[in-house]
């Protein structure tokens, strides 16, 4: 199985990442975080997947995300188009 790597961590250490998740209210961005700092400090994906409560899958697009655009790109929601949801 192919280690997950942080390629470019955009200025954030595994301490700061903590004290931004602090701040995070919704839970499931928050578990974002909290894989990719788990993923910095240089636990296997599977375990972190474990540790999470998700899946293996997850936890690599959430680190590919943030290779890609930091934590900006890691928070971002982007709804499907389509009619705004009724609740």
């Amino acid at each position: 199985m192919k280690r997950l790597k942080i390629t470019n961590d955009h200025g954030w250490t595994p301490r700061t990442l903590r004290k931004q998740e602090r701040k995070i209210k919704d839970a499931s961005l928050r578990a974002r975080v909290t894989a990719v700092c788990l993923v910095m400090e240089g636990y296997l994906g599977k375990d972190v997947a474990k540790m999470v409560n998700l899946c293996r899958q997850s936890v690599a697009l959430y680190v590919s995300r943030f290779n890609e655009g930091g934590l900006d790109r890691l928070l971002d929601r982007r709804l499907p188009p389509g009619r705004v949801p009724f609740l």
